[in-house]
């Protein structure tokens, strides 16, 4: 996830997130009008999105590609994005989620930011 600011829900533009969902592929999600919500999406499916798998964001400017690896080492395009309203210094973090009504594991390993 990148933000301008993590933790100001609703109200801080830059957004965007890149997810692996469990029956739904890579998923790279943006706010596209700078209203601090994610309204925006693309997302890629087939075997070769089934977690486990290694996500990156690299940010050029106010452009964003999320990209996803089965292997760590062959990198797979999911989308670029342009962040609207993007500070020049974005906080970047890890979220879980879950909409299906049951409690989910998620297991994040090997975390930098560069």
């Amino acid at each position: 996830m990148l933000r301008n600011d993590i933790a100001s829900v609703g109200s801080s533009t830059g957004y965007l997130v890149l997810a692996t969902t469990p029956g739904n592929g890579i998923t790279l999600q943006w706010d596209s009008n700078g209203d601090g919500y994610l309204d925006t999406n693309t997302t890629k499916t087939g075997s070769a999105t089934v977690a486990p798998v290694w996500l990156r964001l690299v940010r050029s400017g106010t452009s964003v590609t999320g990209s996803y690896s089965a292997d760590g080492t062959t990198w797979t395009t999911v989308g670029t994005a342009s962040l609207t309203g993007a500070d020049s210094t974005l906080d970047a973090g890890m979220f879980s989620t879950a909409h299906a009504g049951t409690i989910g594991t998620a297991n994040f390993s090997q975390f930098s930011v560069s």
